[in-house]
């Protein structure tokens, strides 16, 4: 490499003091391919946080926040008036079926219509800000995507919430 090729942007990778020096000294741990690799994953996180300002993460934390209350009066809501807390029910049992059965329908319609749109908002946003193959993240969407089934999945989407919640705090 030349000396105008070794001081040319396309070359630079910004680094502290020690940890440059570990680099130079052990080259062939810290390979030519490996430094290119940490150097574009550097500069996608740089341009997406330069896109990200304080203001979008305070309305995003927010946002979560809302939409985790939300869903856990959601969740308090539809148990408390579940048809199971009759039981054992004086009802034949077709009929208690029957009622379970319209329960269920009900509450995955409302949870269609009020959790869905809010839950995937935040999972869109939080995937922009914190990347999509977070650990954190792909956790939540994982969750979100089963959570209409039951209240144990629905308590699980908002522990999610809440842990994608902090991390978002930390920016």
């Amino acid at each position: 490499m030349s000396p105008e090729e070794r001081k040319s942007p396309e070359n630079a990778i910004w680094l502290c003091l020690s940890c440059s020096k570990v680099i130079d000294a052990s080259p062939d741990a810290f390979t030519v391919d490996g430094l290119l690799a940490w150097k574009r994953n550097a500069e996608m996180v740089a341009v997406r946080d330069s896109k990200v300002t304080a203001d979008h993460v305070g309305t995003l934390l927010v946002e979560i926040e809302a939409a985790r209350i939300e869903l856990l009066r959601f969740c308090s809501y539809w148990q408390s008036v579940d048809p199971l807390n009759e039981w054992p029910s004086r009802l034949p049992f077709e009929e208690m079926t029957e009622k379970l059965l319209q329960h269920s329908r009900l509450r995955t319609a409302a949870y269609h219509e009020d959790m869905v749109p809010r839950v995937s908002a935040v999972l869109s946003a939080v995937q922009l800000i914190l990347g999509s193959d977070n650990e954190e993240v792909e956790n939540l969407a994982s969750v979100f995507e089963y959570a209409e089934t039951n209240y144990l999945t629905m308590m699980d989407c908002a522990k999610a919430l809440q842990k994608v919640k902090e991390l978002v705090a930390m920016r």
